[in-house]
């Protein structure tokens, strides 16, 4: 098993392909950051369905205003069908891989919760990205704190 920098476990995320969101109540939409724009992917499409989100790369296709194409490169980002809220009752994690081309995120994840629960987010274990193998940055939103008095 691979390790990651603080010497915890690097672990596979619950999916790899376009194809394995469904199941998981996962949508992708693809994020132009010249055009600020979501764009849907059909993720069952056939040319999509056994591709592996991290690796697959995305040209934006807009018109701009000057009438030529954007063409810039797309970046993934994944979340619940149904999001949950941030400072609600569930631990939430935010992953995201940007030191690569094309960069992706995961957002809204319940760490707390199957499948993704098997990485132990309080210790040095992380998700290993399924394109390159390195481990996979994130940002953890737990339940809101309110004082009592």
């Amino acid at each position: 098993m691979a390790k990651a920098e603080g010497g915890g476990r690097l672990l596979p995320l619950p999916f790899t392909t376009f194809g394995e969101l469904a199941a998981l109540w996962l949508k992708a939409a693809v994020y132009c950051s010249r055009c600020y724009e979501h764009r849907p992917v059909e993720s069952t499409a056939e040319h999509l369905r056994d591709r592996c989100f991290a690796t697959t790369r995305f040209r934006c296709t807009k018109i701009r205003y000057t009438g030529d194409v954007c063409g810039c490169s797309g970046s993934v980002a994944v979340q619940p069908s149904v999001l949950l809220p941030v400072g609600g009752e569930d631990t939430l994690a935010f992953l995201f891989f940007g030191t690569s081309q094309p960069s992706w995120e995961i957002n809204h994840v319940p760490i707390d919760k199957s499948p993704w629960s098997v990485v132990n987010h309080e210790g040095d274990d992380r998700f290993r990205c399924p394109g390159c193998g390195r481990a996979v940055a994130w940002r953890i939103h737990g339940p809101t704190w309110r004082p009592t008095y």
